[in-house]
């Protein structure tokens, strides 16, 4: 993920951020600044950055006293579209009547699938700007999820029959 800030007083500001390992970076004005600790960068004068947050969250940088908002913060309803599979999941898999209808694995494994994409769809919320794209990332992610919980109960079922 990168992130480029045009700031007023200190010029262009590169974040730089590994979905995977965490990992940041930060340039200021095209010049990569020394990694000091995995949060604190040394500008070329000698002063320090602190980078406080992450992609998920929402990242800031605080430099020379000034707070610069990055990343912007989580949105509840970006929360709300990415817990509804794993709340959903969780809440048709473990009520038998329900299960009579559509038959849905829950408890750990739906848990699991649920929880995968309820991050997978966090971030591929995050990554976008429109709302509506955002809408459709978290309904996507929704049908999957049921899909795939939907198919191994259906698989389940089959198996003990």
């Amino acid at each position: 993920m990168n992130v480029m800030i045009n700031h007023a007083e200190f010029g262009d500001i590169v974040y730089e951020e590994n979905f995977w390992t965490g990992k940041k970076s930060v340039s200021i004005n095209g010049t990569p600044l020394e990694k000091i600790s995995k949060k604190q960068f040394r500008l070329q004068d000698g002063g320090t950055v602190t980078v406080s947050g992450n992609f998920l969250q929402g990242a800031c940088l605080n430099l020379n006293g000034e707070t610069i908002r990055l990343t912007p913060k989580l949105k509840w309803y970006e929360v709300v579209l990415c817990i509804l599979p794993l709340i959903f999941t969780l809440t048709w898999g473990n009520i038998p009547a329900l299960c009579d209808i559509v038959p849905v694995v829950g408890g750990m494994i739906g848990g699991a699938i649920g929880g995968v994409f309820s991050m997978v769809g966090l971030y591929a919320i995050r990554s976008v700007k429109p709302l509506w794209l955002k809408i459709v990332i978290g309904i996507a992610s929704f049908a999957l999820t049921f899909g795939i919980c939907c198919g191994i109960g259906y698989a389940l079922i089959s198996a003990l029959n």
